[in-house]
Parts: structure tokens; sequence; C-alpha cells
């Protein structure tokens, strides 16, 4: 029997249907569709660049026969029955570089003396040739496995420089020698994450021209998720200073064209380029001790020293390359482990707290309009540069306003970008409410991935912080207020104070009088 309820109701003329679809579409709110993220802005880092770059830091460890023959140079010439580290064990390097926070680690598999820490078959001069292990033993393979059991990124260095072989200095003979030497390394150890190289050949050395371009394309096909490391690039670049800091505004974007390796401008390499084509993000190798290979005669940096090369490497944007060399024994030394941890738990004192994200936010606007929550400046808070607070476009002001419910002490402020999005804030600064007046506490150029900038302690509920020139539509993926009560802060009574933050000199004019401001 057909339902009464139904036939009792009228049904909808077909003419009538298309107005009744456009309602209820038009009833669809529309807060429901997503909105696309803003377009990137190129140059952008390939997937190997972002896999470098969110790993941080980076564990460099020089060995070989200047270990025992306490050199930093060698000359080739050193016989290979030096090389003997009896108690040799990777696995405790790996140990150590995971338990101080590195992801990765890069050995000098050949420095500039020639000396192979693999059995390779292109020469002799090698570790086939020691008394280690019986002349059996490889430590490029044993790194390799210490790595690959602890989810360690593994790198390589293989020193163009040879002083040993007879072949260098006839160019041709030589880039088929090294060639041959480089497949040995990228085809017997597993996935290798960075090739790290230079245009390293000493003064008066012979003249020969390295095949670069022959180079990079042979390890890009050997090894596709390797990153290249040098003077230029193509990957990653050196900052242009052995001392592990980059400079305060640093740019990952490079002009490779306008780099040479082994004849680029220190401070084209420092600062990076605002107009460059290349995604190039650099990376500031230092070493834990004054030397590069381990001397008895020397001491390892404070976790102090550490942690102010820390702010001014990784936090400017950059890869921390921190040499830990091994020592004769073939272990790393316990008073380096020591700093290391000391320096690891400077970090956690210091950065493990956000004393910003029980905070209220707003913004001056939200891509797609308030209620959109996809581009929140709650995102700010989140620990990923995936997600991320997104301005709506062509707007003139770019604030983030924080109500942290409390007055709260501070004085290290951290930002950082979506880099998948390309490298957008060219300046920006930092305020709070004092007294009823908003003061200028900070300010800074560049982010990029992450930036950390110290200043002399100050105290509120209330601050903002601006952006005040972007490539594009700024994007913030991370925003971080911390309490550092290890960095040393010496004052000078004058007009204007000048304040030194571990050699990072910031200007405060005096209180009362004006408003505080500071720079690095």
């Amino acid at each position: 029997m057909p339902n009464p309820s139904f036939n009792s109701r009228k049904r909808i003329s077909i003419h009538a249907l298309p107005i009744f679809v456009s309602l209820f579409f038009s009833a669809i709110p529309h807060s429901a569709l997503k909105i696309p993220p803003p377009l990137p802005i190129l140059p952008l880092p390939s997937a190997s660049q972002l896999q470098w770059q969110l790993s941080s830091m980076a564990l460099f460890l020089h060995f070989g026969p200047n270990t025992f023959t306490d050199s930093e140079w060698g000359t080739g010439h050193a016989s290979p029955s030096v090389f003997n580290p009896t108690l040799l064990n990777a696995s405790q390097w790996v140990h150590v570089a995971k338990e101080a926070g590195f992801s990765r680690v890069i050995l000098t598999a050949k420095h500039h003396d020639g000396f192979c820490l693999w059995p390779s078959e292109y020469t002799d001069y090698s570790v086939k040739a020691s008394p280690w292990r019986d002349g059996k033993g490889d430590v490029v393979a044993e790194l390799a496995a210490g790595a690959k059991e602890a989810g360690i990124a593994l790198g390589l260095y293989l020193s163009p420089w040879d002083r040993h072989e007879s072949c260098y200095g006839k160019t041709l003979e030589y880039n088929e020698f090294y060639i041959g030497q480089m497949t040995e390394l990228l085809t017997r150890y597993g996935d290798i994450k960075e090739v790290w190289l230079d245009g390293a050949k000493g003064e008066g050395e012979k003249d020969m021209e390295y095949y670069f371009d022959a180079w990079f394309s042979l390890i890009h096909q050997l090894q596709p998720d390797a990153v290249i490391f040098s003077d230029a690039g193509p990957d990653t670049r050196w900052i242009g200073d052995e001392a592990g800091v980059a400079g305060s505004t640093c740019w990952s974007l490079f002009n490779r064209s306008n780099a040479v390796i082994g004849g680029t401008n220190p401070q084209y390499s420092q600062g990076g380029d605002p107009h460059g084509h290349d995604w190039v993000p650099a990376e500031c190798d230092v070493s834990i001790r004054r030397g590069w290979f381990w001397h008895a005669s020397q001491v390892p940096k404070s976790a102090l020293e550490l942690l102010d090369i820390y702010y001014k490497s990784a936090g400017r944007n950059c890869l921390l390359l921190l040499n830990v060399p091994p020592n004769s024994s073939g272990l790393i030394s316990d008073e380096d482990i020591q700093a290391l941890q000391e320096f690891k738990e400077l970090r956690r004192s210091i950065f493990s707290n956000n004393l910003a994200d029980k905070g209220l936010l707003t913004a001056s606007s939200i891509r797609g309009g308030n209620d959109n929550y996809q581009f929140s400046p709650y995102n700010v808070f989140e620990e990923s540069i995936y997600t991320y607070w997104a301005p709506e476009e062509d707007q003139r002001d770019w604030v983030l306003y924080l109500d942290l419910q409390e007055s709260v002490s501070f004085n290290v402020l951290q930002v950082q970008e979506p880099i998948h999005m390309g490298q957008r804030i060219i300046k920006f600064h930092l305020e709070i409410l004092s007294g009823g007046r908003w003061k200028n506490v900070i300010s800074g150029t560049t982010v990029g991935y992450k930036r950390l900038l110290r200043f002399p302690t100050v105290q509120s509920q209330y601050l903002k912080l601006v952006i005040d020139m972007s490539r594009a539509d700024p994007l913030i993926s991370y925003m971080g207020l911390h309490m550092d009560r290890f960095s040393i802060l010496s004052h000078a009574s004058n007009t204007t104070s000048q304040i030194y933050v571990n050699g990072s000199q910031v200007l405060r004019q005096v209180p009362n009088k004006h408003s505080q401001t500071a720079t690095v």
C-alpha cells in the first residue's frame, strides 16, 4: 500500500529542481571549502635540502694518520703503520652524536694526506696497509653500519687534494682516479646523505683542474638523496669561516654563478643573496678543539662556548657542523663527551619550554578570514614547518599580537619560516607593552628555517611580532619565547649602553628616557 504521508506531500516540480539544487549548495558554509595555500616564492629547497635543514646539527669526524702524528695537514709520506686505533668503536661515535642531539655524522674518508679509511682498490695507501685489524679493517664500513643501526644519516668527505698519489697534478689521470674512489664510497656503504667537498689545494701545489661538474653529476647519479657541500654548492654552501659563525643576515638564496669553489668571497657566503636564483643554504663548520684532528695537548670548548656558536649558526638559518675528532685509541674522548652533554643540557634548559605557548594570539589578518583555522596564528605554537600563520593577501600590516595572560620574563626570541614555501622575511622586530607604551625590544633581518635572537631580559604580558619587510606575504611556522640564564651579559654605563651577548653587540638606550632597542 502506498505510504499516505508520502502521497500527501506535494511533489517537487522538475522545473524547480535547478533552483532547489542551487539553494542547497549555496546553503553550504563557504568556510567549509578549503583555502589553497599562498603561492610559493622561488627558489625552493629540494626534498634532500629540506631533510638536511631539518637535521639542524651534524658531527664532523676528522680521523686518520694525523691523529697519530700530532699533525693537521699530513704530508702523504707517513707510514701506514702509524694508523692503529686499537680500541676503535665507530658505534661509540654514533652513540655520542645521537645522545648529544646530532642527527648526522660526516667522516673524513680521505684527508689531504691521501690515506684512505677504507680498502680502496685504487691505492695501497689505506687501512689495508696498516696493522689495524691486521689490514682487514674498514672504518667507513663500521661507521656506516653503526649509523644505520642508530638511524643517523651518514656523510663522507673525500679530499680533492691528495699529497700521496703520484698522479696528482695530471688533470685527466687524477680526475679519473678521484672518480674511481668516489664511486667506491658511493656504491659500497648504503645510503649516503651528504658528500662534503672543498677546493683544497696547498699553496705552491701542482697546477691541475678539478672536474667538479663531473663529480657532482656522478654523486647525484649514484646517491640521488645526497646533498653536496662545497664553497659554491650545488646543494649546501660553506659559510666562509671555520669559526661556526654565520652573518646576522643569512639568506638560503644564492647565485652559484657568483661563486667559485676555493675562491668565493667570504662575505657573499656569509650573507647569501636576497636576489639569488638558487637555493643553497649555509653550513657552519667549527671544531670542538683548536685543531681539526685530535691532539693530546688540546682541550674542548666549554658548553657555553658551544651554546654561543649554536646561536650564531643554527640560530641564523644554518646547519651547525661541529667537528669532534676521535682520539688515537679510536674513541671520542671523555672530556669531549662531557662538553657535548653539557651543551645538550643547556639547549634543553633554554628551549624545551616555550613561554609563549599558553598565550592568546591574534593577528592583523588571517588568510581566508578570521574563522579559517587552516592558517590560524595558533599554528605558530606547533613545532612543524608544514603548519603556519598566513596573513590575508595585499595587506599593509603583518603583525602577531600575543597576550601571555600574566607578566613573563624572557630574553630569547625564536622565529621560523615554512621554508618549503621559500624564504620571505627581510626584516622584523619584537615589541612589548611597558608602562602603557609599545617599546621595541629586538630587531632582526632574515629568518629562514630558524632564527634565534638574544637580548637583555624583559618582562611583559603583552607583545607583538611585527614583520617590517618581506619578499612576499610573510609566513610564520613557529614563534617561541625563552629564558637563557647562561649567556653572559656585560654592561657599560653610557648614554647608549653597549651590551655584549657572548660577543654579539646590541644597543640599548637608557631606560625611562627612550624606548629600549636592541639589534643583532
